[in-house]
């Protein structure tokens, strides 16, 4: 009987589990469709290239959504990103890199929020500041991750 009994809370405590780690509602960047991880040529109203999923080579990607103006429409993405969005749907932080492959960590965005090259305030750490000038043009990979330590946009 014990043991029956301490199978059924095992289980009580799995399903319970289960449940506490059941992805995160959608949290939605701006110019950005749900579940994905946008960057742009210049401001968030210029052309976009969306990704789903991790890419660690930016060099075979163009910008090829238009989005309010076509400005950068057709670039390259690598070493052209001025803005960034993300709207993760699982909690992913949008990481980005220098170089192709994943390394050189540049900055990284937590789901929702947004950098935007057109932004009023000064280049800074919060959600819709400008990317400062110094990180402009150099990204070249996206490492999506869970939520980490790193202090991000």
């Amino acid at each position: 009987m014990r043991r029956r009994i301490a199978m059924v809370a095992a289980v009580t405590a799995l399903m319970g589990a289960g449940g506490a780690v059941a992805a995160s509602p959608a949290v939605a960047g701006p110019r950005c469709a749900t579940g994905n991880h946008c960057v742009f040529w210049g401001s968030i109203d210029t052309a976009r290239h969306s990704y789903f999923d991790t890419d660690r080579d930016f060099s075979n990607d163009t910008f090829n959504q238009s989005n309010g103006t076509n400005g950068g429409y057709g670039q390259t993405v690598n070493n052209n990103v001025y803005s960034a969005s993300n709207s993760s749907s699982s909690g992913y932080e949008s990481h980005f890199y220098d170089t192709v492959g994943g390394t050189g960590f540049l900055f990284c965005l937590n789901p929702g929020d947004y950098v935007d090259t057109a932004g009023t305030d000064r280049p800074g750490t919060t959600n819709g500041d400008p990317l400062p000038a110094s990180l402009r043009d150099r990204a070249s990979a996206l490492v999506l991750r869970g939520t980490t330590s790193v202090d991000c946009y």
